[in-house]
C-alpha cells in the first residue's frame, strides 16, 4: 500500500462527524459519530454485533471495541470475520465509495488498520437471448464437478477416487484425457489450463509442463474469468489472484465463478447469492446450490433441495432482475462461451445445452 493509498485512507478521521449511509443493509458496518458500528462478526463458530471507536494517530488508524453482543449468525457473505487476529470487514463506505478493510489485533480490544481496497464498477454485461427450453444432450462418461473455459475446452472431477479427491480429465470428442491428481473443484483458464482445488483445500494449476503446480492458500472452490481472472472462496474470505499472492474481498462463499470482465459471483453457507458491485457486495434474490457465468456474461444458476414454493429447485439463468427458470435440473454447473450450460446431475451424468 503506497503513501497516496494511505493518505487516502485516513480521510476516514476527517468524517467522523458524518452518518455514512449505505445502499444496502444488513451487515455493513457504518460510521456514526466516531463509531464505527459493524452489525455482524462471525468468529470461532459464533457472532456478535460490535462498536469500535475510531482514532487517527497520523500514520495509523485504530479502532478500540467499546461494546459487544452476541447474534444469530446470518450466513451473509456481507458479515465481517475474526480469525487468526485479524479483522476483515469486507464493506464500508465512505462519502459514496465502497471499502473493504483488514485490521489487526494488537490485544486489549486494540485494531490497527494494516490494509484496505476499494471496490470496483464492472462494465455492463450483453448476455445472449433466454431458450426456456434448451435441448440436452448426454456427453462421454460421468463426474462430479465441470468447467468450461473461454475457448471451450472443457475439464471434469470424475467420480473414480484418486488422491487428492477424484480423477482430473478433459473432455474432447468421444473420450477424455486423464490428468495426474485427484481434486474436488475445478475451473479453466481462457488458454484451456484447469487449476483445481482438492480435498485438503490445496489450490493447483497445470503448468508449461504438464505438472501441477501448487498455488499458495487453500480454498473451497475456484472461478475463473474470460479476463483471465482467477478468484477463490473459502471460510475466511473471497480472494482474487494478482499474480503473486491472493487479494482478500471479504466475505466467505462455498461456490465461485467470474464474468468475462472479472466479476466475482459467489454462493454462501447460507445457499444466498452475492456478486461484487461498484458500492461492494449485492446480495441477490433466490439460493442456490452451485453457480456458473459464461464469457458472454450470462449467469446460470442450479438450485437447492429446498420444498419452498419460491426457492430455487432446478436451473435458472439471471435477466438481471430476476432468475428464470429453465427446462431440467442439474448438482454442478459451467458455462460455455456461447452463453449455454453444461450440468452434471446426482447420478453423475453430464449434459450439455444446445
Amino acid at each position: 500500500m503506497n503513501s497516496a493509498d494511505y493518505l487516502s485512507l485516513r480521510l476516514l478521521s476527517a468524517f467522523l462527524g458524518l452518518l455514512l449511509v449505505s445502499s444496502s443493509h444488513g451487515q455493513i458496518a457504518e460510521l456514526q459519530g466516531n463509531i464505527l458500528v459493524v452489525p455482524e462478526i462471525t468468529a470461532a463458530g459464533g457472532a456478535f454485533r460490535a462498536e469500535f471507536e475510531v482514532n487517527d494517530f497520523g500514520e495509523q488508524v485504530e479502532l478500540i471495541l467499546v461494546a459487544s453482543t452476541a447474534v444469530d449468525p446470518s450466513g451473509s457473505l456481507l458479515a465481517a470475520a475474526f480469525s487468526k487476529d485479524l479483522l476483515t470487514i469486507p464493506q464500508a463506505s465512505v462519502r459514496g465509495s465502497s471499502y473493504w478493510l483488514e485490521l489487526e489485533s494488537r490485544g486489549e480490544n486494540r485494531f490497527v488498520l494494516v490494509n484496505f481496497g476499494q471496490h470496483w464498477a464492472p462494465p455492463p454485461q450483453h448476455p445472449r437471448p433466454f431458450t426456456p427450453f434448451p435441448d440436452w444432450r448426454l456427453m462421454h462418461g460421468f463426474a462430479y464437478d465441470i468447467a468450461v473455459g473461454a475457448n471451450g475446452d472443457t475439464w471434469v472431477v470424475g467420480t473414480d477416487p484418486r488422491p487428492g479427491g477424484y480423477g482430473i480429465y478433459r473432455l474432447g470428442g468421444p473420450g477424455a484425457f486423464l490428468a495426474d491428481g485427484g481434486a474436488l473443484r475445478i475451473d479453466v483458464a481462457p488458454d484451456g489450463r484447469p487449476w483445481v482445488v482438492n480435498f485438503n483445500h490445496e489450490i493447483y494449476r497445470l503448468d508449461d509442463f504438464g505438472y501441477w503446480e501448487r498455488m499458495p492458500g487453500e480454498a473451497l472452490d475456484i472461478g475463473i474469468g474470460a479476463d483471465g481472472s482467477v478468484w477463490v472462496a473459502s471460510f475466511e474470505g473471497v480472494y482474487r489472484w494478482s499474480g503473486l499472492f491472493w487479494e482478500n474481498f471479504g466475505g466467505s462463499g462455498s461456490r465461485i465463478d467470474v464474468g468475462p470482465n472479472g466479476q466475482p459471483w459467489v454462493v454462501g453457507f447460507s445457499d444466498r447469492i452475492y456478486t461484487l458491485v461498484a458500492e461492494g457486495w449485492l446480495e441477490l434474490p433466490g439460493e442456490a446450490g452451485d453457480i456458473g457465468v459464461g464469457a458472454d456474461g450470462s449467469v446460470w444458476v442450479v438450485g437447492t433441495a429446498d420444498d419452498d414454493w419460491d426457492a430455487l429447485k432446478g436451473i435458472y439463468r439471471w435477466n438481471g432482475v430476476a432468475w428464470d427458470r429453465v427446462y431440467g435440473d442439474g448438482l454442478d454447473i459451467s458455462v460455455g462461451p456461447d452463453g449455454l450450460p453444461r450440468i452434471t446431475n446426482v447420478y453423475g451424468e453430464i449434459y450439455r445445452a444446445y
